[in-house]
């Protein structure tokens, strides 16, 4: 007789096999005393294939999955549909989860007897390539990183590290998949509404920092354009001020920067946070006129 699947590990792809390897030889050393799990790979790429060596698929149940829908969020609702587990955990594909990741969330899920848990979430600490020598995106990341304790005060998580109840992603709807960004914070804030958001320092994802300048310009053109979608289509006029109090925010956190910490790190700070916000100007443009944000 099989054993029940308890945990469906959810991991989007695009464009990302190598990264993706390193997730999932993190995923075949889990304690998971004996407990089952799956784990679904979508494949966003409608180009390309997701190619997994043989060690990794003899070790883990992997099931990859092609969801040609452009976006994550659209990528994320097709392994919900798919998944057989009982319990949902997301993470990303060049995210390294904990040994512990799925022991120590196992043992809060059983003791849950009141099923009050929407979402379980935990630190996304930062690693990088050479700690002793870090590009100016890392720099950037450095100081900025994922505050994911702050996110859950406003009822708020992301999905580089989120467990959840299928059944109760599932009575929300998933994640909206028109969106490119911003769709955790939509879904588990409906969440939130009704269930708790727990935060356990032990449910721990590792995430890389951005090595390239450009890859931060994309992720914030994506986070505006998320927050278009959700919040400004229909008034263009007032995302006017949400924009500029976004360039704002990045330059007065640089420029605080030159007051306290050395000035190579202060002064490559300032030239990633003006890049990302040229970057923020092009997508208020791209937006306004009707454009689709980036991916």
């Amino acid at each position: 007789m099989s054993q029940v699947i308890l945990f469906s590990i959810i991991i989007p792809v695009y464009k990302d096999t190598n990264r993706l390897i390193l997730c999932l030889r993190a995923l075949m050393h889990q304690k998971i005393n004996g407990y089952r799990s799956e784990i679904l790979v979508i494949n966003n790429d409608p180009e390309g294939d997701v190619e997994v060596p043989r060690e990794l698929t003899d070790c883990l149940n992997i099931r990859i999955i092609d969801e040609p829908i452009s976006g994550s969020y659209a990528a994320r609702n097709t392994g919900i549909k798919y998944a057989n587990g009982r319990i949902l955990a997301f993470t990303d594909s060049d995210c390294v989860p904990d040994r512990d990741w799925l022991e120590n969330a196992y043992h809060l899920f059983e003791h849950d007897d009141k099923r009050e848990i929407g979402i379980l979430t935990g630190p996304v600490p930062l690693f990088f390539r050479d700690s002793h020598n870090l590009t100016a995106a890392e720099k950037y990341e450095k100081h900025t990183g994922f505050t994911t304790h702050l996110y859950v005060r406003e009822g708020k998580a992301i999905t580089a590290n989120w467990f959840s109840y299928k059944d109760v992603i599932e009575e929300f709807g998933g994640f909206n998949a028109a969106l490119k960004s911003n769709g955790d914070s939509d879904l588990s804030g409906k969440i939130s509404s009704k269930y708790k958001i727990v935060y356990k320092e032990d449910i721990i994802v590792h995430h890389p920092a951005r090595y390239h300048t450009e890859d931060l310009v994309n992720k914030y053109r994506r986070l505006l354009g998320g927050a278009f979608t959700r919040r400004f289509e229909e008034n263009t006029w007032a995302f006017t001020p949400h924009v500029l109090n976004f360039i704002l925010r990045r330059y007065r956190f640089s420029l605080k920067k030159f007051f306290t910490v050395p000035i190579h790190e202060s002064w490559a700070i300032f030239k990633v946070c003006n890049a990302i916000n040229w970057g923020a100007v092009k997508e208020y443009f791209n937006l306004i006129r009707g454009g689709e944000t980036k991916r």
